[in-house]
């Protein structure tokens, strides 16, 4: 062969080789772009205003599981023995009022009872537990207690065992001049301020009014959803009564002032306040009511979504779980981080992103037309939001043996890729984690982050418990968590597929590993302490009660009476969440954002012992 022909043939392979190579790369980008066009639409429908903020229970989860059994059926998942793609089960979500038991009836200076009517006249607050309460009624004004202003409305009024009648928010509220911060609103507005303050005093019920100012108008007096404030009146009988209802009762028994003047409406009433700025707390004389409500679990059913790849080999029999939530809060209230807010709550990122997630790896191993190593089950699961309720549920009634479920790799809010960083939770539960996600990570050039301890709520905890190992994807929390603000506009839906193809690679190489992995559990938490008492009752947060001498609490700053309400971006609701974010934050510098004084501030606090 001349010099000038293998020249010829060099060329001519080259050629090939680039043809081959340019249609090779045409290919990949067309089925990437294909790929991201799915992923996209998928994340924009489930987080749509149309499915209302998948709350369990609701038409919005509904369309959302059948979108979910849609795409698995179009992949080519197997369904469950039943023929379906549903796992159902039961769940308590929230509670309701049992009107069998529900009245409210006052008893005026006539002696005859008057009877107030449900929605109309009053709405209980959800109850912890039901209760039948008569007694004397006592007016306490707004209910405060605010020694700094030298005014106190339980002073010089004996309310124990007695029902306590209270206005909503403060005096001279309307007013830049007022004591209680101007027009903002302070502490001792809190409708948990109030209730601890009537129960300290014994009071054994309390019923509110709307105040003046936010009800000016009878269109305006709106009674407050039993739901409303939540667990901060759950502890002592609370009903929210219209205006109109108290000042019929103040005809019988007016506020009496010091001169004598009789006050017989609460307009009256609270200029006065407004312009003594002195308490006129004093029993309603010869009055009494009787206040009784039931209240009942209410129980809905909702479903994990179970598609199934099977097997091919000798470990065939085990199991693979790829899995993430698809429920989110629906319209808010518990859980959410919109201080009250009754909008949608879509939960793009949490967790639109992560059901497409588990969907498109349904995709991509179903085309593959060749079995994998392991059977695959890819679970998208309900009622995280509510306690992690749809993987409890698997793990308890497992539609695999858990004995052979070998790993499960969870995801949760992935739609925030920011510089390439990737969380991977949980990747030392099993020796053989690393490597896979090194090699995995080769040409993808992700920032791994792997806490060594720490363990972020989601649904591998369930599985975690069984002493299955467990990896949980996440791209970190934002300032949208658990807000109306979690949009899809909000995503890197880019970002998301490449968490996806990078996920790929780490299910291979848990598929492909010759014996099972061996679950070694992860370095224990390092155990830290705040040096605070706190107190779970405040509808802004945590308070502090009390400050222990030499902690990181006192050497940071924190005071008596502050409410914490975030630590490190997450949202503190009960002294448990603010003791695992101490702990999940254990030898760094966490953000504390708290109220002090009815102000909002952020300490950044040194987790150090």
């Amino acid at each position: 062969m001349n010099a000038f022909f293998r020249i010829g043939v060099c060329i001519a392979i080259c050629v090939t080789a680039s043809v081959a190579l340019a249609q090779s790369t045409s290919d990949s980008k067309s089925n990437r772009d294909a790929a991201l066009e799915r992923v996209t639409e998928g994340i924009k429908f489930l987080a749509s205003d149309e499915l209302g903020g998948r709350m369990p229970g609701t038409p919005g989860i509904e369309w959302a599981a059948k979108y979910i059994e849609v795409a698995y059926k179009k992949a080519g998942l197997k369904p469950l023995d039943d023929g379906t793609y549903r796992q159902d089960f039961t769940v308590k979500r929230g509670r309701t009022i049992d009107e069998e038991q529900l009245d409210l009836m006052w008893t005026g200076t006539d002696g005859k009872p008057m009877k107030l009517t449900f929605e109309k006249d009053f709405i209980p607050q959800l109850g912890r537990s039901s209760f039948d309460e008569e007694a004397e009624l006592v007016f306490v004004g707004y209910g405060i207690s605010a020694d700094e202003h030298n005014f106190d409305e339980y002073k010089n009024v004996d309310v124990k065992d007695k029902i306590v009648v209270l206005i909503r928010r403060e005096p001279q509220q309307d007013s830049e001049d007022s004591v209680f911060d101007g027009k903002e609103v302070s502490n001792h507005a809190y409708v948990a301020t109030k209730v601890r303050n009537a129960r300290n005093a014994g009071a054994v019920g309390i019923i509110m009014v709307n105040d003046g100012v936010t009800a000016e108008t009878d269109e305006k007096d709106v009674l407050a959803q039993p739901d409303e404030f939540g667990a901060t009146v759950a502890r002592i009988p609370f009903f929210h009564v219209k205006r109109s209802a108290i000042n019929e009762l103040l005809k019988q028994a007016p506020i009496v002032e010091a001169d004598g003047t009789k006050l017989d409406n609460l307009a009256a009433i609270e200029a006065a306040i407004d312009k003594s700025l002195e308490p006129l707390s004093q029993p309603l004389s010869g009055t009494k009511a009787k206040m009784s409500a039931g209240f009942q679990d209410k129980e809905i059913v909702t479903t994990n979504v179970v598609g199934v790849i099977e097997g091919e080999g000798p470990n065939a029999h085990e199991t693979i779980v790829i899995g993430g939530h698809y429920d989110h809060l629906g319209m808010g209230g518990f859980g959410s981080r919109a201080g009250g807010r009754r909008e949608i709550h879509n939960g793009a990122d949490d967790n639109a992103t992560g059901t497409e997630a588990v969907i498109e790896l349904a995709r991509m191993f179903a085309k593959r037309g060749k079995a994998p190593a392991r059977r695959l089950v890819f679970i998208c699961f309900s009622a995280e939001e509510m306690g992690l309720l749809g993987a409890q549920h698997y793990v308890n009634e497992p539609l695999f043996p858990l004995k052979d479920t070998v790993a499960m790799v969870n995801f949760d809010m992935i739609g925030w890729l920011r510089e390439d960083k990737l969380t991977v939770f949980n990747w030392n539960s099993c020796a053989e984690f690393d490597p896979i996600l090194q090699k995995a990570n080769e040409g993808m050039n992700l920032d791994l982050v792997k806490p060594v301890s720490g363990f972020a709520g989601s649904d591998h905890l369930p599985f975690y418990q069984k002493q299955i190992p467990v990896m949980f994807m996440h791209t970190g929390l934002t300032s949208t968590y658990h807000t109306p603000e979690d949009d899809f506009e909000t995503l890197d839906c880019a970002g998301a597929l490449k968490v996806i193809e990078f996920t790929e690679g780490v299910i291979d190489g848990i598929a492909d590993l010759k014996t099972k992995p061996q679950y070694v559990g992860q370095q224990r938490e390092r155990r830290i302490r705040l040096g605070v008492s706190l107190n779970s009752d405040h509808e802004k947060g945590v308070e502090v009660t009390r400050v222990s001498d030499d902690s990181i609490a006192s050497k940071a700053g924190l005071k008596e009476g502050d409410v914490i309400m975030e630590v490190a971006g997450k949202k503190t609701e009960d002294r448990r969440s603010v003791n695992a974010e101490v702990r999940a934050n254990a030898g760094k510098k966490a953000s504390f954002k708290i109220m002090r004084d009815g102000k909002e501030m952020t300490m950044e606090i040194e987790l150090k012992n």
